[in-house]
């Protein structure tokens, strides 16, 4: 898997579902109203993780509870699926 052409996916996954990004101490977060997100590759685990803080003030101190893993061992779709139900499932207000 491109790691960096799956990052591009993932940010239009999380732009489509109405985040913006946001430049916190030099790190890209994605934001939808106070809940601020990004995306980290776990190299020994082979997964990506989505971190996030509930307010800026969290984020800005590096403050960021974890969420399920996602294993690189999937289809790319399959992957983006799964990342794109638990956003909406997570981190939208419905």
């Amino acid at each position: 898997m491109d790691k960096k052409r799956f990052l591009i996916k993932v940010e239009e996954v999380f732009i489509n579902n109405g985040f913006e990004p946001a430049i916190i101490n030099g790190v890209k977060f994605m934001r939808h109203k106070e809940c601020y997100c990004k995306l980290t590759y776990i190299k020994d685990w082979s997964a990506f993780v989505i971190e996030s803080a509930d307010n800026i003030q969290d984020a800005e101190k590096g403050v960021l509870e974890d969420s399920d893993l996602y294993y690189t061992d999937v289809s790319e779709n399959e992957l983006l699926c799964k990342l794109e139900s638990d956003l909406i499932r997570d981190y939208l207000d419905n």
